[in-house]
């Protein structure tokens, strides 16, 4: 394949660079959007819950059903983390699902996938409605 033989050429290591880059913003985004979500929503324990999901990401459906009404709107920071969370768990599945099952492979893919997602999540959060003030 023509891709495989292009990737298979590049050297690997700024691709590695950039997907430690992509996977700590995914994490720092979800974790600090995690603890701004909680504490405006008045959670007795906003980090618990930022360092749960960061650790056990299986915990967020339960904060999001646990989770009660906003007392105040969410702010522009909010919105760029989501937009950030989104693109980058959704990089990785598509580098999971996608690419060979190489990990080589799936290091080359994901800040590919990353670029080209965050547009897209951009789209969801911004304009489709996903943070309204009334939520």
């Amino acid at each position: 394949m023509v891709t495989d033989t292009l990737l298979g050429s590049l050297p690997p290591a700024p691709f590695a660079a950039l997907a430690v880059l992509v996977w700590a913003t995914t994490v720092g985004s979800i974790g600090l959007w995690t603890y701004r979500d909680a504490r405006a929503r008045e959670s007795r324990s906003p980090v618990l819950w930022a360092i749960g999901i960061v650790f056990a990401l299986l915990v967020f459906p339960y904060y999001l059903y646990r989770r009660g009404s906003r007392t105040h709107p969410p702010e522009r920071l909010d919105h760029v983390l989501v937009t950030l969370a989104s693109a980058g768990v959704g990089a990785f599945v598509a580098g999971a699902v996608l690419s060979p099952p190489d990990p080589i492979s799936q290091v080359y893919y994901l800040p590919t996938a990353f670029a080209g997602l965050l547009p897209a999540a951009y789209l969801l959060i911004y304009r489709g409605g996903y943070l309204r003030p009334s939520q």
